[in-house]
């Protein structure tokens, strides 16, 4: 079977029998088009392995994929974006993949000007544009490791995203995303003032709720927590978000405005009840703390959301 033959039984979607086709042939010669191949069935299956859940095919697939991509001959990019793409792909559904781990070892060397820049959006029917930029694929890289680092938030893995994360501030220092992950870092770092003033000067511009929190989070004083809570309460309009902020200006007022605090635990439970959620025991807790508090009422607590606002300005 010749190479071409090959490609023609990956046109006709008989990826499996490609791949099998072309690896012999691979092993004894890494030609121009015998590497084509080799990329092209393999980045086919590995795709495929994905919709399987066969992850750790898909994987293994890949760490062959970034041995072979140093043979292609990838004047047009395409095989340079498949990598990239496959890499997203992993992030998002095989668990044991490390977007960090990626980026660090090939990522950041692999990264072109055109992987920062955000694809134009596509048209609708009506012949307009979408109104939200779409992120560039470097821009979409950082998010996956941003999502790592917050599930482990330390140093080591501080240090691992801040080349990625220097350059994405470099080539647009007020991108919002770029200017959180950047205050997340310095927070992980110890560096809690710079943090703050990211968070500050974010909230001039914006006033999404998890700016509001995160700040809350860097915040000691009882008086400016509870007025960034309640912004961030504010500013969620879905309910089932709302319930870790509700919590956490429940805990902050129990000792200090036992109706308040009451107020927001009862929103919190009946939410995480209606979500199917199960209710802890610091839950319960915190409910049999407040047992002799009489809730405020809805109105109440907004004009208390409002004087705080008006009372602790960021």
């Amino acid at each position: 079977m010749t190479v071409k033959e090959v490609f023609e039984l990956r046109k006709q979607g008989r990826i499996e029998e490609a791949y099998e086709a072309i690896r012999p042939m691979y092993a004894v010669h890494q030609g121009k088009y015998t590497t084509l191949c080799m990329l092209w069935t393999a980045s086919d299956v590995m795709k495929k392995r994905l919709e399987e859940k066969r992850t750790d095919e898909a994987a293994k697939i890949f760490e062959a994929l970034l041995r072979v991509l140093p043979h292609v001959d990838d004047r047009d990019g395409k095989a340079h974006t498949a990598i990239l793409n496959g890499a997203l792909r992993l992030s998002e559904e095989v668990k044991a993949f490390s977007m960090l781990n990626f980026m660090e070892h090939h990522g950041n060397a692999l990264l072109t000007d055109d992987d920062w820049k955000a694809p134009l959006p596509s048209p609708t029917p009506t012949g307009a544009t979408a109104g939200h930029p779409l992120p560039s694929t470097a821009q979409r890289l950082l998010t996956r490791c941003f999502h790592e680092l917050q599930e482990h938030p330390d140093t080591d893995h501080a240090l691992q995203v801040m080349p990625l994360l220097q350059e994405a501030a470099r080539r647009n220092g007020r991108n919002k995303n770029t200017l959180r992950y950047m205050a997340v870092v310095y927070r992980i770092m110890g560096e809690r003032e710079k943090a703050i003033g990211i968070y500050r000067q974010l909230l001039t511009r914006h006033h999404d709720s998890y700016l509001y929190a995160e700040l809350a989070e860097l915040t000691d004083e009882p008086g400016p927590k509870a007025a960034l809570l309640c912004r961030a309460i504010q500013n969620q309009r879905q309910e089932k978000f709302r319930t870790g902020y509700r919590l956490a200006l429940a805990r902050l007022l129990a000792d200090r405005d036992k109706a308040r605090a009451a107020h927001e635990l009862q929103k919190c439970i009946a939410t995480r009840k209606a979500l199917g959620y199960t209710i802890t025991r610091d839950l319960l807790a915190l409910q049999q703390q407040l047992a002799s508090a009489q809730p405020t009422t809805d109105a109440e607590q907004r004009d208390f959301y409002e004087k705080m606002a008006a009372k602790f300005p960021v």
